[in-house]
């Protein structure tokens, strides 16, 4: 049979140990994968007896116990895995037939789970045969003192994040490295100094088969503010701060230039993003480093909208005839799993009414 449209669905239970071990269980994921058009058309395959064989190929490249346990050990729901991991690590490995060392960006908006993803691609790598080098735009924030003087105007008093506070001449010097060798230097950010707010903390070099670039910004376009942006009831000082980030985009359209393609993450609701923050504020608590307050995280959040509104600036729609080109998206939910993907513009997306909550406390709940 041919693939209807659904939700992206997979069951909870169906890990890597499960799969290797009973048939059936591989019949029964072959059967969930080939329910959603939206994955089907993005890795070419229709039928479900061309998923199920599919399945088999990908289950043999992650058949060593050494692979099974390394992904076991980073938490995540199995979507994760066949709806968003494997899907790039298929879009990478297509990149490489026709570029030498490429380069991909990933946008995903904070708390998403990139840092995750980013452990996930350094294991399937190893299992594919080939090294990702995955580096975070946050590691490219300029160090504390030049950063301040260049946030100094921000209403939200965060001084990391927004256009503007990021060393573009390291990245494009590092992705202009990587295309001539499969080697680049890059900075190093530690968001636990200087009580929270972050600073550089060094430099490491990397060397790899494809370069991926991720960070809540990566990809976005230069555009416009309208009356109602950032969100509707913004005060005067927030849609100017709105309408100057659209102005400061165009100095990333030379990064963004020298990617070969962009993958989105999106979240299904915006409110998912404070949650995942909090979580990972959490964990940087536990680990005894510095950590923003409640207040502090919902000034970035608010922040985060008003800086780069996804709707203007990363919405496939908006940016379809744009460089880097969109190649896939990956909607997920409150828990982080895969609940759409599909290719370009084919994916749902948050409601624009949602945005607004950012603009008063009252409404970030975390439900």
């Amino acid at each position: 049979m041919t693939c209807p449209w659904s939700v992206f669905h997979i069951d909870a239970d169906l890990t890597l140990q499960v799969l290797h071990g009973s048939m059936a269980h591989r019949r029964r994921l072959a059967s969930q994968l080939c329910g959603h058009r939206g994955w089907c058309a993005l890795l070419g395959l229709g039928e479900e007896e061309t998923v199920a064989a599919w399945l088999e190929v990908q289950l043999a490249s992650l058949s060593s116990p050494t692979t099974v346990a390394a992904l076991a050990a980073i938490p995540h729901h199995p979507s994760l895995l066949w709806g968003l991991w494997l899907p790039l690590v298929q879009l990478m490995q297509g990149l490489q037939k026709t570029t030498m060392w490429p380069r991909l960006g990933l946008a995903g908006v904070p708390g998403q789970g990139k840092t995750t993803l980013g452990r996930a691609l350094a294991v399937l790598g190893q299992a594919y045969g080939f090294s990702p080098i995955v580096v975070s735009i946050d590691d490219y924030y300029l160090p504390l003192p030049t950063r301040a003087d260049a946030m100094a105007t921000n209403p939200f008093a965060i001084d990391r994040g927004p256009p503007g506070s990021h060393d573009l001449a390291w990245l494009n010097r590092s992705l202009d490295d990587f295309a001539a060798s499969g080697q680049c230097c890059v900075p190093r950010f530690d968001k636990g100094l200087a009580g929270g707010r972050g600073d550089r903390s060094g430099s490491e070099q990397l060397t790899g088969d494809c370069f991926l670039l991720e960070g809540w910004l990566v990809g976005a376009q230069p555009f416009e503010a309208g009356p109602e942006d950032p969100w509707p009831n913004a005060s005067a000082v927030e849609q100017a701060w709105c309408a100057h980030c659209g102005h400061v985009l165009r100095d990333y359209t030379s990064a963004w230039e020298r990617l070969h393609g962009l993958a989105l993450m999106i979240p299904q609701e915006w409110r998912h993003s404070l949650r995942w923050r909090l979580q990972a504020e959490a964990r940087q608590r536990r680990r005894g480093k510095g950590v923003l307050s409640g207040s502090q995280l919902e000034r970035l959040l608010r922040c985060f909208w008003a800086s780069v509104p996804p709707y203007r600036a990363l919405h496939p729609g908006q940016i379809a005839a744009s460089t880097p080109a969109v190649l896939m998206g990956a909607v997920l939910d409150g828990r982080r799993r895969v609940v759409d993907v599909g290719l370009a513009g084919t994916t749902g997306w948050p409601q624009l009414p949602q945005l607004s909550s950012f603009s008063s406390s009252s409404t970030l709940s975390m439900g």
